[in-house]
This record gives structure tokens, sequence and C-alpha cells, in this order.
């Protein structure tokens, strides 16, 4: 045995000795204990206050919740204040009362004397609570110590029953060093008594109250070593007044007013229009509310999948109004009859079932012959008949021409009426359609409104009845070589030209935030280094332990730092490293980690980054400190799985790790790389980005069906284009922000943004064609690349011309000089009548002509209106190819829309997959 380790034992044994037979002394004349005696004490502050090691202290904790200062939803991350007491024993501050003027209790500073290593293993941030310096000691060596904390902790929030949720949060007490053959907890209180004293002083709770304090006393095991700790779940319910009223009760009143809104008449008001207005303000509802709303990757609250289906909702019954809104005024639907899976379907079987009944007249269907079913095509008399072959009287002689005339033209006019009173009823039918369809749509508002409503209620009255339960671990332990504390100043080996063999572990505990603006990763870690000091070791036997618990700075420590480290360490305060008898030193800390990592936001919400954490000796070279890998990359993984906490919108896919030697010049420095792999878990930005996106962009597709000429698409797709800016403004702050590049779902919106700016300038363009008053001709180019080639891509058959046929039976023989309106007309044959009946009298020739100059202008008139007909009917036909480039046109950029549309789907859920089966 060496001289060291001689002096080592016999200090322990005189040390021992004297400690159990000295008390603390007092002066005659003095109150308490004299100053040279706690001088003594003072002197042995860095050992655990036990006569014998083998002894453990024991720690009575209890604590009065005094107030709820926050709950992080995102970081998953609650802050409290508490009142914190502490007992345990000082077997070395012991007096007698009566030899010291009757003082049973004196007050001391907390610094000078050896204090338990508890700390709440939740925590993830520094105590920033003021200090409190001293404790009381009763005569009898108990210590009493009061302290404030202000204790940020992790939190495994469920969000999901939001206003009304309940949350059951642990707070664990333990040594961090000490094991249970050195320090025993235990709680001072009852659960109950804490729990009632936290109801009593509550202050400042804000939107949270107390529900109860639960509690239990556990070991925890951990390889060979075991821990004693203290279990402590604090359960508190959210008050949801001030969501009640702010968010939901007008959601409420704008999907009253969205359900009201089925009772406009899609065929005299633009509903449309209306529609997309309320979801504007829906919209901009959702962006005044936005901060009152939690953020989390782990669910999505209830109250948020509410939001969403009432805007789905909204946005479905916009769709329905830009369908009946093109059934009502496209003209392709005023010639078509009701398919009867339609009549079978809607006007019978819905119509039953929502109780809805239309007149059944509307149902008849109008049997003139004059109608040629829809068609389109009018006949007239045709061109080859001639004067021998029309109408003969019963007398033998020729019908007068201008009664044929005359009749002729009321015919055609009949035909017109009939055929207008044709697309009219039509027109009732489709709009009946179109009325069952919004009543059905009505009572699913009304359904589902009343089913989320009952859920709502049943989660406020019976929300405070949820509890569950969740554990956490960890405890070290301490004791004190005195004689090795002079050689704390350099390395402990024998020979300095040997390097000393620093050997490293980490446990990933959670990842409390990534800043892509300073290139910053936010993390907690659990450090070891283990290290030898050579020539140290002692006699289990002799000594009574096997490890002791020394002051971390009362040794020689490695200056082992994390290269990417970008802030100070602030990290709680834990002081004890532990000696083995063989020299063997275990430091077990945990560390802050702010750190620069290279952040790749491309494929952001789907990302996965790869950050790095490189350990070495900042000033030791390698020949001097050799940094070699305690577990497995593997084993580290798994070892973090288990205790992974806080992690909010990340998951820890994977970590690697690299020995790594650093040259500098002549210089090398021994370094381990930990690669820590990220993925973040899309759901949140999925439900609040993507999905309300492609609702919008869906709105905009639809309003393609929107009749230019009858509805103000134009106005409609404004109102678009600035909702769908609200809510962009709305999702700002979820977006990723970074110089290096764009992510791919910015791409995403700027060209859905684009898309619509692009359909409200053809939109623009389509209306000034169809609605403006006169056009010129159309250029031979755009004729030909628009109504042939482009209308072949687009699958719309050419422009058909109506083949009516007009004939005008000779309506000039009186020489008026009244020119023909007919001539005007295309189609138009202008035949001769038979001559006029030669045998009549002076008298009877003046009277026949009276009459007959009245039939023929009577016959003027009307082929004047015949001829307005026809043009109503016929239309301009530069303004019908007009109309055609247009149709073509709006479906080219349909086209578009659902080519980009279903490339963009494909592609997120491309990434998606690669993204979960990169976790996998």
């Amino acid at each position: 045995m060496s001289i060291s380790q001689q002096r080592i034992i016999i200090f322990s044994v005189f040390f021992s000795i004297s400690v159990c037979l000295c008390k603390l002394t007092c002066k005659e004349g003095h109150s308490g204990p004299t100053y040279e005696s706690l001088q003594a004490v003072f002197d042995r502050q860095a050992f655990r206050p036990a006569v014998n090691l083998s002894n453990p202290t024991v720690a009575n904790i209890s604590f009065t919740l005094y107030a709820v200062l926050g709950v992080n939803e995102k970081t998953q991350i609650l802050s409290t204040f508490l009142w914190l007491r502490l007992y345990w024993h000082h077997e070395f501050l012991v007096w007698d009362p009566d030899q010291c003027d009757g003082v049973t209790k004196i007050s001391l500073p907390i610094k000078h004397l050896w204090s338990p290593d508890i700390i709440v293993y939740e925590f993830v941030d520094d105590d920033v609570s003021q200090a409190c310096p001293y404790v009381y000691v009763n005569h009898t060596g108990h210590i009493r110590w009061d302290r404030m904390l202000r204790l940020v902790s992790a939190c495994n929030l469920e969000i999901f029953s939001f206003p009304f949720d309940v949350q059951n949060c642990t707070f664990t007490f333990g040594s961090y060093m000490h094991t249970i053959k050195d320090v025993r907890v235990s709680p001072a209180l009852t659960f109950e008594e804490m729990s009632k004293n936290s109801k009593r002083y509550l202050e400042a709770s804000g939107e949270w109250e107390l529900v109860d304090i639960l509690g239990e006393t556990s070991i925890l095991q951990f390889g060979i070593d075991e821990w004693d700790i203290i279990t402590f779940w604090v359960v508190i319910k959210r008050r949801p007044v001030l969501y009640v009223v702010n968010l939901l009760i007008p959601s409420s009143f704008l999907m009253l007013i969205d359900i009201l809104s089925f009772y406009l008449p899609p065929h005299s008001v633009d509903r449309a229009s209306f529609k997309m207005t309320l979801i504007l303000g829906y919209t901009v509802f959702l962006l005044i509310m936005n901060d009152l709303l939690p953020s989390t990757a782990n669910g999505t609250p209830i109250i948020g999948i509410y939001f969403s289906v009432c805007l789905a909702l909204m946005v479905i019954s916009l769709l329905e109004t830009v369908i009946i809104t093109n059934v009502l005024h496209h003209s392709s639907m005023k010639y078509q009859q009701v398919p009867n899976w339609v009549r079978v379907i809607i006007l019978r079987h819905i119509a039953r079932f929502i109780c809805y009944k239309w007149p059944q007249d509307a149902q008849e269907k109008d049997t003139s012959d004059n109608v040629n079913d829809g068609s389109g095509l009018r006949v007239m008399q045709p061109t080859s008949q001639t004067p021998a072959q029309q109408p003969v009287s019963p007398r033998g002689t020729a019908a007068v021409p201008e009664l044929q005339q005359i009749c002729q033209y009321l015919d055609q006019l009949h035909v017109h009426v009939t055929s207008l009173q044709k697309e009219s009823e039509l027109r009732d039918q489709w709009c009946h359609v179109g009325y069952i369809l919004d009543f059905l749509l009505f009572r699913i508002y009304l359904l589902l409104i009343s089913c989320y409503a009952l859920v709502i209620i049943f989660m406020w009255c019976y929300g405070a009845m949820l509890n569950c339960t969740s554990p956490t671990p960890r405890s070290l332990v301490a004791a004190l070589e005195k004689d090795l504390f002079p050689y704390r100043q350099v390395r402990p080996v024998k020979d300095f030209s040997s390097p000393l063999n620093i050997t490293l572990d980490i446990t990933v505990v959670g990842v409390l935030g990534v800043d892509p603006i300073s290139q910053t990763l936010t993390m907690l870690i659990w450090q070891v280094l283990e290290w030898d000091i050579d020539g140290l070791s002692w006699d289990v036997q002799e000594c009574g332990t096997e490890k002791v618990s020394v002051l971390r700075e009362r040794i020689w420590v490695p200056d082992v730092h994390i290269a990417e480290f970008m802030e100070e360490d602030q990290s709680p305060r834990t002081p004890y490293v532990y000696l083995y008898n063989t020299g063997g030193v275990f430091d077990d800390r945990p560390i802050r980690v702010v750190s620069s990592c290279k952040l790749d936001i491309y494929t952001f919400p789907f990302d996965i980054q790869n950050c790095t954490l490189t350990f070495g000796s900042y000033v030791h070279f390698a020949s001097e400190i050799r940094m070699s890998q305690g577990s497995t990359a593997e084993d580290i993984l798994q070892e973090s799985r288990e205790v992974f906490e806080t992690n909010g919108e990340w998951d820890l896919a994977d970590i690697q790790a690299v020995p790594f030697t650093l040259s500098l010049g002549e210089d090398d420095y021994s370094e381990i790389k930990y690669f820590l792999i990220l993925r973040r878990k899309p759901l949140n930005y999925v439900v609040n980005l993507l999905i309300p996106s492609c609702f919008l962009v869906t709105i905009d597709i639809f309003s393609f069906m929107l009749p230019p000429h009858s509805v103000d698409r134009s106005s409609f797709k404004m109102t678009l284009i600035l909702g769908y800016t609200v809510f962009l403004l709305i999702m700002n702050d979820l977006l990723p922000v970074t110089g290096n590049q764009t992510p791919l779902i910015n791409v995403f919106f700027s060209v859905s943004l684009a898309l619509m700016v692009a359909s409200l300038l053809e939109t623009v363009l389509i209306t000034h064609i169809q609605l403006s008053s006169s056009h010129g001709a159309i250029p031979d180019w755009l004729r030909t690349l628009v109504l042939q080639y482009m209308a072949i891509l687009v699958c719309l058959p050419p422009l058909k011309k109506k083949r009516t046929v007009t004939v005008f039976l000779n309506p000039s023989a009186t020489g008026t000089g009244v020119s023909e309106p007919a001539s005007s007309v295309a189609g138009v044959v202008s035949v001769r009548g038979p001559q006029e009946l030669s045998d009549a009298s002076p008298a009877e020739k003046t009277t026949q002509d009276s009459v007959l100059e009245e039939l023929r202008k009577l016959s003027r008139h009307l082929a004047a209106i015949r001829v307005q007909v026809d043009k109503h009917f016929q239309g301009n036909p530069s303004m019908q190819e007009w109309e055609m480039i247009g149709r073509v046109v709006d479906r080219f950029l349909f086209g578009l829309y659902i080519i980009f549309i279903t490339v963009t789907f494909i592609t997120i859920i491309a990434i998606w997959i690669w993204n979960n089966s990169y976790a996998a």
C-alpha cells in the first residue's frame, strides 16, 4: 500500500472518531454555538454530513404551488412558481441547548453547508427565481431550507379537448448524483395536505385552476444503481370562458349566417359572392383569434377540427352555389331535359327524405307540336313551295297572299313564345333540383352543428373528470477524499507525456426549439464523462464504501466542450461527481445546448434535419486528452427514445457517432462527432396550411363554372384572392424564414396565388369579350389557334351554325317604296304571289285595295318583329365566335389548374411518404 493511501485511511479513521466524540461548543455569556465550532463544520462543507458514510442522508420534501405562470403547447412546457421546503439531518451540527443559553435554533448561510442536490428531473430551463441564502438549523442537527423556485418543466400536454382540457404534469424530485445508498427522499407532508395548501395560496393562475396534487414515492433503477425519487402529479384545468366568448360564439354567428344564406334565391341574387365574402370574413376572424389557438404537432385540438369543418362546410356550400348558379344561368342547360336518374334520386327520393314538395304542374311537359324538343331548329315554310301549291279556298280561288304571310308570321312568333315557355319550364325544373340540394345541405349543416355543439357541451361539463399519470427518472451519489483536492490544478496522470482517456456518453432528452432564422438548435442532453485518476485507490473493506461523491470544483475536470455551442449553458447546477475506489471518476450532468445547425427547410413541413454536436477538449491536444465513445450509437438512440421529452413537433429519427481528429496546423485535437437526425411532425402544418389552401384553390377551380355573362365572376375571384392573402397572413408565423432557400410549400403558395391572379385577368378578358357592345373581326391566327387547335386540345366541339330558314311571301306588291326588312336576314326568300282577280267592279276593287293596303302594313310590322326575334335567337356570328374563344381559354386554364394541383398533390404525398419511411 502506498504512503498516500495510508494517509487517506488514517485521516478517515481519525476524522470519524473526532466527529463521533464532539459536539458544537458554547461559551458562557453567549447564546448559541461558538464561531470556532461552527467554522469547523463549515470546513467540512464538501463532505456529506454523515458519521458513517454507509448510512444514507434522508431529505424530506414538500412544496406549495403558488402560481401557474404559463403553458406553451408548442414546446410542451409548463411554467410554475413553487414554495419549496427541504429538510435533512446534519450529524455534525448538534449542540446542547442548556449549555447554549437555551438556543434551540439558529440560521446559517446555505453556501457554507452541505446540501442535497435535489432537482426536478423535468426541468428544461434555468431557475431565475430570487435566491434564499439562509437555512434554519435545529439543535438536533435538522435543517430546514425554504426557497422559491420558478420551475420551467417539460409536460406532455394533451390539447385535443381544448379549451376544456385538463392537464396532468409531473414533477419528479430526487438527487441527480447520489444513489439510494447515500441520499433518500420522502415527502414532508401528505399529498392531500400539499394539495390543500396549494389551493389555498394559488394566485396569478390566469386561465388555469388547480384540480389536485397526487404523488407517490418510488425507486428508479438504472443499470446496477438505484435512486430514490418522489413523483408528483399536478392536475390543472383550463378555464374555458375566454375561448367560448371569443372563439365559439363568434364562429357560431358566422355559421348561422351561412346557414341562413341558403334562403337567398340563387337565380336572382349573387349568392356566390355573398358566400365568398362570408368565407373571407371567417378567415379574418381566424386571423384575429389565431393567438388564442394552441399549436402543437402532437395532435390537433377538437376546436381546430371544428373550425376546419366549418370552413369546409362553407367551401362546400359555396361550391354547391357555384354549380347551381351554373345550372340556372348557363345557356347549355336551357334546352336540356332533367335526366331520369336526377328525377329519381333528387326530385323523388331526396325530396321525399327532406320533406320538400313542389308544384305538380311544373313537371308537366308542353306537348305543343310547334316545339322541336329543344333542338334549337325552327322549321318554316320551305323555299321550294310555289304559289300554285298554296292553299285554295273552298270557292276555288287562291287565298290572299298577305293573309297567308300574316299566318306564317304568327305561327313563327308562336314557335318562339312556346320555345321561351319551354325554356322557362326547364329552368324551373333545374331550379327545383338546386333547391332540393340546397335544402339537403342545409339539413346536413344543422346535423353537424348540433353534433359539434353536443360534443363541446359534453366536454365543458365533464372535462374535469379526465385523469392520467406519467412517470420520469434520475439521481446520483456523493462523498469525498481530502488529499486529492490540492492536485486539482493538473491532469491526474503519473506521466505528463501519457494521454488521459476520456469516455463520453450522451442521452438526448428533448428538442426545445429550432430557429431557421439564426440556424440554431436548442435541446437538452445528459452528458456523462468518465476518466481515471492515476494512483488513486482504496480498500472497500477498510474504508466502508466503494464510491463517494465529491464536489466537482474540488477535483480536476477535463475542459470538454461542444464546438457548435452558441450561448451560455443555462442548465441547473449539479455540483457533485462520483469517485470510485479504483480511481475512476463519473461525471454526469444535464446540459441545455444552443448549437448552430445548418437547417435545410426546402421540403418543409416534411423536412429532416441533420445537426452535429462535436465534443472535444478546447485547450488540450490529442497527445494529452484522447476522446473515446462509451456506448454505441444504437444504444444511445434507444436510450434517448426511452426518455425523449418536450419533443413538440420533432421526432428523434437517428443518431450516428464518428471519432474525429481535428488538425489545426501542427496541432491535433481528439473529438467525437454526433449526428442527430431530427424529423418534423407535419400534421399541424398539413391541417393548418395545406388543407385550407387546397380549399381555396378548389373554390377558384369551381369558379370557372360561373357564367361570366350573368354573374360578376371577376368580383368573386378578387374576393377569393383577398381571402387567400388573408389566409397567408394568418399562417405567416407557421412558415419558416431563412435566407438560404425558399421552402417548397412557399413555392406552392406563390404559384397558387399566381394562378389565381392569372385566372382573374383571364376572367376580366372574357367578361370584356362577352359583355362589350361592339367587337372587331377575329384575326385569322387567333381563330386558327384557339377555335381549331386549342378547342381540340380542351375537347370542345366547334361552333355550329343555326339552320333556321325564314320565308317571306311577296310583301311589296303595292309598290309603297318601303324597304323589306327581311332582306337583311340570311336565308330569306321572296316569292311572288298569284295574280289578282280581274273580274271585280270598281267599288269592290277600291274596297279590296283598302283592305289589302292595311294587310300589307300589318304584314310589314309583323315582318319587322320577326326579323328582330330572329336576330335575338340567332345572335351575332362574330360575338358567338368571341364567346367560343372565351370558353376555350376558360377550359384551357381549368386544365392547367388540374395539372398543377395533381402534380402538387403527388409531390406532397411522395415527400410525406419518404419522410415517414425515413423515420421508420
